[in-house]
């Protein structure tokens, strides 16, 4: 499972032309940014997205722990240390 980015929600997102033509504006003419029309707006997506982010990265966690638990033995199997 991949990274997300969640910081989209808050920057743009150049194309590869974008990126290109970026290392060549010396005077920063193409920086872009998503703009909210009050601050509490930004201030309320920014926070919105680190929650989505925590909660994103439980949820893999969780999964990750259960299936590692799955995989153990101690959680009401019988392991088999005597192979016969």
């Amino acid at each position: 499972m991949g990274r997300h980015d969640y910081a989209g929600l808050l920057y743009s997102q150049p194309s590869f032309g974008e990126g290109f033509a970026r290392v060549l504006d010396i005077g920063g003419t193409f920086d872009a940014y998503s703009v909210s029309p009050t601050p509490n707006d930004a201030d309320e997506l920014a926070l919105a997205s680190d929650w989505y982010a925590v909660g994103a990265d439980l949820h893999r966690s969780i999964l990750r722990f259960l299936s590692h638990k799955r995989d153990r033995p101690g959680n009401g199997e019988i392991a088999d240390t005597h192979s016969r």
